[in-house]
């Protein structure tokens, strides 16, 4: 498949500050495959910020957070969906709709993990067992 980058716009609530790529990604579950967008936040105030103080994702958006086994949720205004991977990109857990003003670390194993707009696991087809796709998850990111 080919991996092609999507660049931010406007009305996208992580394009501005230029610390998030997006980057096509390929879900591959019990439902067969699909694509969606996932922005990998980069640099320290890109992943210590996340998604804090800004417009929730499109649906099919998520914020990538590699090497990274912990997240909060201080400072939000809505909740999120939380989908923890190992090494490989396989989900190991889900967490949906987290409230602000929380903290969660993931399941051992967990060696990233991807923020969305609450509803969106769901939508997406995202459970436990399928395998997530990324130029970042195979260390072409980083």
């Amino acid at each position: 498949m080919n991996m092609t980058e999507r660049s931010g716009t406007a009305s996208s609530p992580l394009a501005p500050d230029g610390g998030a790529q997006g980057k096509a990604a390929r879900l591959v579950g019990r439902h067969g495959a699909r694509e969606l967008t996932l922005r990998q936040a980069r640099g320290f105030w890109a992943r210590f910020s996340g998604l804090m103080l800004r417009r929730p994702p499109p649906g099919e958006e998520g914020l990538l957070l590699t090497r990274c086994a912990s997240i909060h949720t201080l400072f939000m205004r809505y909740r999120l969906d939380l989908a923890w991977l190992d090494a490989d990109g396989r989900v190991l857990a889900c967490v949906p709709a987290l409230k602000p003003w929380r903290a969660r670390i993931g399941p051992r194993g967990t060696a990233h993990v991807i923020e969305f707009r609450a509803g969106s696991l769901a939508a997406l087809g995202i459970e436990t067992g399928v395998c997530i796709d990324h130029p970042a998850l195979r260390g072409a990111g980083e």
